[in-house]
């Protein structure tokens, strides 16, 4: 991973996050805060593009859920974070 090292990644998702990357040709945005008016998180990733189609997105009162959630995700072209991050770079933070 270019720009973080994966343990900064990760632990930035826990807090109310906004990061773009990129993974190969694609751009994404990831989001993560606190819903007005409760206590539950949401973490939520988007393509950057014309349609921006939502790619994850999990909402829950324990943020250790949302990012537990987003490191399983097979969003990458199938694949994890863990198994692309070589491929990934934060190009804002």
């Amino acid at each position: 991973m270019k720009g973080n090292t994966l343990n900064e990644f990760i632990d930035s998702l826990y807090m109310n996050c906004d990061k773009e990357i990129s993974f190969h040709d694609q751009r994404m945005m990831i989001e993560g805060w606190i819903n007005p008016g409760s206590s539950q998180y949401t973490l939520r990733v988007f393509e950057i593009s014309e349609t921006s189609p939502e790619l994850f997105s999990v909402t829950d009162a324990d943020r250790s859920v949302c990012v537990s959630a987003f490191e399983k995700a097979k969003i990458f072209e199938g694949k994890t974070i863990y198994e692309v991050e070589k491929d990934i770079e934060v190009l804002y933070d």
